[in-house]
């Protein structure tokens, strides 16, 4: 148990790490509630009672050293082509992955250095528009979501292994090549062993600050120009004017690239609009 607290605070604990503890809402769902420092003492007492022990993933001055994506089981094809392109296309580490006792899947993501919050949800933000748009918003929830400032609801999940709160099932960090036989059901039926569960952890490794902006900066994406159907206005006769006649689409694209009343939206929209005629004009020579 020891050998695992120590791979938890390795890969997920913020310096100061701030804990919540559950229970069930009316409503069926987990409720949080502040507990304060988190200590190794803490979590051991969790795992020998069997009693959950949720992450604040916000430290008090808006870091992030842990980020969790959790996808409803229904689309581990999704979230399994995810973990991998983390990895193929990003070059990352591999996330740990673990089933929540109740209806999910989750990757969880270790940063070597803490970052600020921003970032961590620009980051997930970037994976979801990514990797996971053909995920409904109600099957995925990123941690720390975003919104700011950050709240319980934003930045507070359950820490594997433990009992979920609604359902009693154990969650737990699972080998990702086993990950489909989850599918149904997405938990354990009785504590994991928990030396076990620190070897699953112990081959994991932190993201590196500078791997970590490459990535950012690859999902990121690129500025695009606005080409939606022009509108004008009256304007004085050096400005666009509908009222001008031209004798077909090419000459009034020509017109509006080479009026300096023009915005530049307007006019970078008009030449890329021009450029099949260019083409064609080539292929015709």
């Amino acid at each position: 148990m020891n050998t695992l607290i120590t791979e938890l605070q390795r890969l997920y604990f913020l310096h100061d790490q701030q804990w919540h503890s559950q229970k069930a809402s009316a409503g069926g769902e987990a409720a949080y509630h502040p507990e304060g420092l988190l200590t190794p003492a803490i979590v051991a007492n969790g795992l020998a009672a069997g009693t959950a022990v949720a992450l604040d993933l916000v430290s008090a001055d808006g870091l992030v050293r842990a980020m969790v994506v959790a996808v409803d089981a229904r689309y581990w094809e999704l979230a399994a082509a995810l973990y991998l392109a983390l990895q193929n296309d990003l070059n990352l580490p591999a996330p740990a992955v673990s089933v929540s006792g109740g209806k999910a899947y989750g990757l969880w993501f270790s940063l070597a250095e803490a970052i600020p919050v921003a970032q961590a949800q620009t980051f997930l933000d970037g994976l979801r528009l990514t990797y996971l748009s053909d995920v409904p918003a109600d099957n995925l929830d990123l941690r720390p979501a975003s919104g700011e400032p950050a709240v319980a609801v934003q930045s507070v999940i359950g820490l594997p292994p433990s009992p979920h709160i609604v359902t009693g099932k154990w969650s737990a960090y699972i080998d990702p090549s086993l990950g489909s036989m989850f599918m149904d059901e997405p938990w354990l039926e009785m504590a994991p062993n928990m030396d076990k569960q620190a070897d699953i952890l112990a081959g994991l490794e932190s993201i590196k600050a500078d791997d970590f902006q490459q990535a950012l900066r690859t999902l990121r994406p690129p500025v695009l120009v606005d080409v939606r159907p022009l509108a004008f206005v009256d304007r004085p006769r050096t400005s666009l004017n509908l009222n001008d006649i031209h004798g077909d689409p090419q000459s009034f694209l020509l017109a509006v690239m080479n009026d300096s009343s023009a915005s530049a939206r307007q006019r970078i929209a008009a030449a890329k609009a021009l450029m099949p005629y260019f083409h064609k004009k080539i292929s015709d020579q």
